[in-house]
C-alpha cells in the first residue's frame, strides 16, 4: 500500500485512498481496561482533520456532526472553517475548530474531539476573514 504523500504526488482520488486505508487500518486498543474506543480506527481522527483542511483549502462549506459535552446532544452544523486554536475549557485544554455557522451567522467554536463526522459540501463560501487552516 502506498503512502498518502505518494498519492498526492500522483493526483489520484484522495477520498478513495482514505476509504481503503480506513478499511485496512488496525483497530485501536482501549486506553483503560473495560473502555471501548470512541473514535474507531486510527484514521478516524485524521479523516476529520483532512476533511476540514480540504474544505478550507477549497473554500467549501462542511457539515459537521457535533456532540455537545454538557448535554451529550448530537447536532449537525453547516459551517465555513476558519482556524484551529487551543482553549482552556472546564474539562481541560482542547484543540478547537473555529468556524462560521451559516444558520446562526456567527463564529462558533467546536472541540475537535467532539466532532463525530465532517463532510465536505459543494457549496462555496467567500471568506470574511483570513482562513488560517492550511
Amino acid at each position: 500500500m502506498r503512502s498518502y504523500a505518494e498519492i498526492l504526488k500522483d493526483k489520484i482520488n484522495r477520498r478513495k485512498f482514505i476509504e481503503e486505508a480506513e478499511i485496512m487500518a488496525p483497530r485501536r486498543r482501549p486506553k483503560r481496561v473495560g473502555m471501548k474506543p470512541t473514535l474507531g480506527t486510527l484514521f478516524a481522527a485524521r479523516n476529520k482533520r483532512l476533511a476540514i483542511r480540504e474544505a478550507a483549502l477549497r473554500r467549501a462549506q462542511i457539515v459537521i456532526t457535533y456532540q455537545k459535552t454538557t448535554t451529550n446532544e448530537t447536532k449537525k452544523y453547516i459551517v465555513a472553517p476558519y482556524s484551529y486554536r487551543y482553549r482552556m475549557l472546564k474539562v481541560g485544554r482542547r484543540k478547537m475548530l473555529f468556524a462560521y455557522d451559516m444558520k446562526d451567522r456567527h463564529i462558533k467554536g467546536f472541540a475537535l474531539r467532539n466532532i463525530r463526522r465532517a463532510a465536505i459540501t459543494e457549496r462555496k463560501f467567500v471568506p470574511k476573514w483570513v482562513v488560517e487552516i492550511v
